[in-house]
């Protein structure tokens, strides 16, 4: 018997239309002739069902099913495709882990921690992971007669703490550009990160569980035509993404095994890709992403490609999996 898969997507997020582009490939990929496969939206409160027809069907929040012509469907597991709140915070694996229905990536402290740059960073520097060295500025006690722009090495690094796809970051060159760049940041998330900026080579390395083993992807080198790899870079064409990276194997051998015990110190599940920076003969953590974009021009994929494993074999991966951990739990 086909299994029910419910691909949800949506949320309120600034990374909304990524989240819909993640949403649509995992649905088109999903192999049908394996899966009941069933695209689910969040807008607000409102949750419905997208059919191919106009009819928009809501699904009852209490159980997470919807009927359709007095039948009532229930899904075998989730596939999360949201970038941002309420799925990379953890606040959606929440309400699955309520109803015991499985999903396809981490749970809810994974999540949370990771959405939380800072405090992930603090976390993994106990296990000698290297990161940058910044300062955290909360917009409830932000007083801009506070700063003292003329205390920080330039260029540094503005950054929302809780936040996505590069929305409200910034390189800060000068003095002068700082407090912009600050309140520019604080809308977007009520926690800003003044980082040192590293000038280096920037990598990413993805991560997923294959048959229970925790199996580091090949890296992909970040070659942006912009400052730095912000929105522009990501997902209008101005970069390069080379994978594999070419950097020495021995380096990307180290990356990959960095990566390998980060997921498995943070006892992660499904997908995450996780980014670096290396400068000289050492690699910094920046960011752990627990929800990577799925298009096909996504690097986590491109990555899997690279081993042979096509989207239907990746996203299938990612099912079955937490299906199983569903089961043995």
């Amino acid at each position: 018997m086909k299994k029910n898969i419910a691909v949800i997507t949506g949320g309120e997020a600034s990374e909304l239309g990524i989240s819909l582009k993640s949403a649509d490939v995992v649905y088109r990929h999903l192999n049908k002739d394996k899966y009941n496969v069933f695209k689910i939206v969040m807008e607000g409160n409102r949750w419905y069902v997208e059919r191919d027809n106009p009819t928009q069907t809501e699904v009852d929040k209490n159980d997470f099913s919807f009927t359709i012509q007095g039948h009532k469907i229930t899904f075998d597991c989730v596939f999360i495709a949201i970038h941002g709140t309420p799925a990379e915070d953890g606040k959606l694996q929440g309400y699955f882990d309520l109803l015991k229905i499985p999903y396809n990536c981490c749970g809810v402290l994974q999540a949370a921690l990771t959405f939380d740059k800072l405090r992930c960073k603090e976390y993994l520097q106990q296990f000698g992971v290297l990161t940058a060295k910044g300062v955290l500025l909360k917009k409830k006690t932000f007083q801009p007669a506070d700063l003292k722009p003329e205390s920080f090495t330039y260029p540094v690094f503005v950054k929302p703490n809780k936040n996505g796809s590069s929305y409200g970051a910034a390189k800060v060159n000068s003095a002068q550009d700082l407090l912009p760049a600050i309140e520019n940041g604080f809308n977007y998330d009520d926690e800003i990160l003044v980082e040192d900026y590293l000038k280096g080579t920037e990598v990413t390395c993805g991560v997923i569980t294959i048959n229970g083993k925790v199996t580091a992807l090949p890296v992909t080198e970040l070659r942006s035509k912009k400052e730095f790899f912000d929105y522009e870079a990501k997902y209008q064409g101005q970069s390069q993404e080379i994978t594999p990276a070419e950097i020495e194997a021995a380096l990307t051998e180290k990356i990959q095994r960095t990566s390998e015990f980060i997921y498995t110190k943070l006892d992660f599940k499904g997908m995450c890709r996780i980014d670096y920076i290396i400068v000289g003969d050492s690699y910094y953590m920046l960011e752990v992403n627990s929800i990577p974009g799925l298009s096909e021009a996504s690097i986590l994929p491109q990555q899997a490609a690279c081993i042979g494993i096509n989207l239907e074999k990746l996203f299938e991966i990612s099912v079955e999996e937490a299906i199983k951990n569903a089961t043995v739990s």
